[in-house]
């Protein structure tokens, strides 16, 4: 019992340290800002032409196109449903008018104004995660994914400007509303096809190159004391989730992930046990879209890569399945859609066994459960609490359904 409680001592100490450094690096930021050597802090700092200029022309990344000076930018009011950023459009002109490959708008994403969000965002690392995938990874990946135009972080903000993919001819964004709504099983299967080119492209990618592309110390879970750390926020999670939704938190839930607190070493080791790949980590239906291509098909992109991390491919695939559907539905065809991924990894060259495909996809289904019951527990950092509860609905389902618990004995 003193070493358990030690441990959590441990995780919880190490969250809010964590914090308490993020809360001086915003306070820092604060005072560069008056000396004018801060990244923007508001839409209306980022949308002025002298500083997209050199955001532009200092924080590209490698081998992108350099875009024309900006001769006018404004701020049309067009925002955008994000649950933890500051996401609108900035209408550019360049010099020389439009030209062909110019946008005509630029994607912004910027911290929001709320405080507790950005404490909780630079104390677990999640903007730093996508704004190093943009700097060195977003050229790399086998999926369509935003241009990237410009991608900085400095203290505790950060600008990313992308591509705004409205601008794409036939292509379709989904929203977090459509993904409540639930998706279908033929557009699940085409989002799997997409994780599996992901994924196939990277599984071979040795540790050290690894480390290079996207640090072990972003990882939720491997970094140094992350492992305590995660441990310690969905601990901390259990009995507010149970207080908020007890009618989808029951008494056996909360055995359950208590159960799974107790195992939580275990657990990790078998989540993140070798071979590795590069998965996107936040992989429901709400950051995919859909675009036309050349042969007349339908083919998914990815966007929001705030979770992207090394892990089994499995993870994006119970994510997206247990996420996107209703239950009911999933339950049919469940077992169908794992294989369709399978025989696209194969497709690409990755031959995974069936049956240890299934026991990752069990053994994740947790996480999913996790990051529902982190959202709603810890005060979610989403807007609609309802999207919350559905979420968590789909993935306390999950977990019934496959028999975790069974699988979380034997472990």
């Amino acid at each position: 019992m003193r070493v358990a409680s030690a441990d959590r001592l441990t995780g919880e100490g190490g969250v809010a340290v964590r914090a308490a450094a993020a809360l001086g690096r915003i306070a820092l930021d604060r005072l560069d800002e008056a000396r004018a050597r801060a990244l923007p802090r508001t839409a209306e700092q980022l949308a002025d032409p002298r500083v997209l200029d050199d955001l532009l022309a200092r924080h590209a990344p490698p081998g992108a196109s350099p875009l024309p000076k900006v001769r006018r930018a404004r701020l049309p009011g067009v925002a955008f449903e994000s649950s933890n950023c500051t996401n609108f459009l900035i209408e550019v002109e360049f010099d020389g008018g439009a030209g062909e490959g110019l946008p005509r708008t630029i994607y912004a994403k910027l911290p929001p104004p709320e405080l507790a969000t950005r404490v909780f965002a630079n104390a677990l690392g999640f903007w730093e995660a996508e704004v190093t995938f943009c700097q060195r990874l977003a050229t790399r990946v086998p999926v369509d994914t935003p241009r990237v135009f410009a991608a900085a972080r400095r203290g505790a903000r950060f600008v990313l400007l992308l591509e705004n993919l409205h601008e794409r001819s036939g292509a379709r964004l989904f929203l977090n509303r459509d993904m409540a709504a639930g998706s279908t099983p033929e557009r699940a299967r085409r989002c799997l096809e997409t994780f599996a080119r992901l994924h196939a492209a990277f599984r071979a990618t040795p540790p050290h190159e690894r480390e290079a592309l996207l640090p072990l110390r972003l990882h939720a879970h491997l970094a140094p004391g992350a492992r305590a750390r995660s441990r310690a926020l969905f601990q901390a999670a259990i009995a507010p989730a149970h207080r908020k939704a007890p009618d989808l938190v029951r008494a056996e839930h909360v055995a359950l992930c208590r159960h799974a607190v107790a195992k939580w070493d275990a657990l990790v080791d078998a989540w993140y046990r070798e071979p590795l790949t590069l998965l996107h980590g936040d992989s429901h239906l709400a950051n995919c879209f859909e675009h036309p291509t050349a042969d007349g098909t339908t083919r998914v992109g990815l966007l929001d890569f705030q979770g992207v991390h090394w892990g089994q491919g499995m993870r994006d695939v119970q994510y997206h399945l247990i996420d996107s559907l209703e239950p009911g539905l999933l339950a049919t065809c469940e077992r169908t859609l794992v294989d369709g991924y399978l025989a696209a990894l194969e497709e690409h060259g990755v031959a995974l066994d069936r049956d240890l495909a299934w026991a990752q996809y069990r053994a994740l289904s947790l996480q999913t459960l996790v990051v529902a019951m982190v959202s709603l527990g810890l005060g979610s950092l989403t807007e609609r609490v309802e999207t919350v509860r559905t979420v968590l609905q789909r993935s306390v389902a999950a977990v019934e359904r496959l028999s975790f618990g069974d699988w979380l004995a034997g472990l």
